[in-house]
């Protein structure tokens, strides 16, 4: 006797193959029509409403996906890989009512490039697209699945940390900026670089997320004319 007999199944124990079911039996017991009634007619008429309803369900699907596709498209910048502004403020909004709720700590590092209007005007704007993408990109692999990376005008970028405290949040920030300062982009054989400026406002229960960006903004005022000041001594 072959060992590989011994683990054979018996023949009633193997599962049929799967056999697709007549549209009409599959109307029948959904509507608790006995199968003696299927009269060809019948069987016609219950395969072609099943057919009908098999069509309405892909159409639905097909919805659902377009729906999900333009829904994807709204919400993220058209030329960098992030949120656009719309969408990032909305998602600061709610990460704004869980440290209400929550009582967790959350920042927001809101970043302007230096130097990116010198390479739009001597390069063009292909090579600033390429500069504006390389920045989302680092942001982006320099943050984790649940910060929120988006876009917020020309040149300035936002970033909203979760669970970081004002000292921390400020710690990344100056790592993010690094990151940004050492990314090189090649345009037309040419090695393009920018750094950036920034500023750090923590989420506070009261304020709003407009004000919290706000907050951030003049933040990152401040440290640019500290820049320009300390450029010039």
């Amino acid at each position: 006797m072959k060992l590989f007999s011994i683990f054979a199944p018996r023949r009633s124990e193997v599962a049929p193959p799967d056999v697709p079911r007549e549209p009409a039996l599959r109307a029948a017991e959904v509507l608790g029509v006995p199968l003696s009634h299927l009269t060809p007619q019948v069987r016609a008429a219950f395969n072609a409403m099943m057919g009908e309803v098999d069509n309405l369900r892909l159409d639905v699907e097909q919805l659902r996906y377009k729906l999900a596709e333009a829904e994807n498209a709204a919400d993220h910048d058209p030329l960098v890989a992030v949120y656009n502004r719309r969408a990032f403020m909305r998602e600061a909004s709610r990460v704004l009512a869980m440290v209400r709720r929550h009582e967790i700590e959350a920042g927001l590092i809101y970043f302007d490039l230096n130097s990116f209007k010198e390479i739009n005007d001597r390069h063009g704007h292909p090579a600033g697209d390429m500069v504006l993408r390389a920045v989302g990109e680092t942001l982006l692999r320099h943050t984790r699945e649940t910060d929120i990376v988006g876009r917020i005008g020309g040149d300035e970028f936002a970033v909203v940390l979760t669970h970081l405290n004002p000292e921390a949040a400020r710690a990344k920030a100056e790592t993010l900026a690094a990151a940004i300062c050492t990314e090189k982009v090649v345009f037309e054989e040419e090695a393009l670089f920018v750094n950036a400026a920034f500023g750090v406002a923590a989420f506070r229960p009261g304020d709003t997320a407009e004000k919290t960006l706000a907050a951030a903004d003049e933040a990152m005022f401040a440290d640019k004319a500290l820049h320009r000041r300390a450029a010039r001594a």
